[in-house]
């Protein structure tokens, strides 16, 4: 007679608690994890987004000879500014390292301080325009003021550096666009108001679940 009893009242409590887990890993599942995860975490998320965009991007950058642009070695010309007497390999080396953090500084402000300032939605066709219109922000300031005053003044590149040509012009803005696409690919929030509907991360539920064992 217990058996019995203790099996009818044990039995709803587990088909209740088994639904409400099969239900958490299903909205688990249809949810877009790295979008919640970068919501979360915007940081460290802009931190990577910095790095991955800035890396692409510089390696863009030594394809351009390809299409008949002009090769963009801003490691070397970063080099040039902070250790002008090194060799070749030292400046390529030490530009580098200034050119790496340079993007993912900038990457961390548009993240914190630009992103939300934006008009478009924090959706995924909304970051990559914010990308591409931060890279193009970062290409005017490029061509206005970097090339001309910091990078190349020996060469003389004149207003938005058009001494140089058409084509380097080009060059810098397709460097950053590859920036900005890959920037708006990667750091791709969701919209504020979506975040408070979204399932837990998988690992935030696991944890929940053994706290409460």
């Amino acid at each position: 007679m217990s058996l019995t009893s203790g099996t009818a009242r044990t039995t709803p409590a587990r088909a209740v608690t088994s639904g409400a887990t099969r239900s958490r890993q299903a909205r688990t599942s249809t949810d877009p994890v790295w979008r919640v995860w970068i919501t979360r975490h915007r940081v460290v998320a802009a931190i990577l987004a910095g790095i991955v965009a800035t890396h692409m991007a510089t390696i863009i950058g030594f394809w351009l000879p390809a299409v008949g642009l002009p090769k963009l070695d801003w490691p070397s010309a970063n080099g040039g500014v902070f250790t002008p007497y090194g060799s070749a390999i030292q400046q390529f080396v030490s530009g580098s390292v200034f050119h790496y953090t340079d993007g993912v500084v900038f990457t961390v402000v548009f993240a914190l301080a630009l992103h939300h300032l934006l008009p478009w939605r924090n959706t995924e066709r909304g970051n990559l325009a914010k990308g591409l219109f931060f890279g193009t922000v970062l290409a005017i300031i490029s061509c206005g003021f970097m090339v001309p005053l910091v990078y190349f003044p020996q060469f003389h590149p004149g207003f938005f550096s058009l001494n140089l040509g058409w084509k380097v012009i080009l060059a810098i803005f397709l460097w950053h666009w590859v920036y900005g696409l890959y920037l708006g690919l990667i750091y791709n929030p969701l919209p504020a108001d979506a975040l408070e509907h979204a399932a837990p991360l998988p690992n935030a539920e696991i944890d929940t679940q053994l706290t409460q064992d």
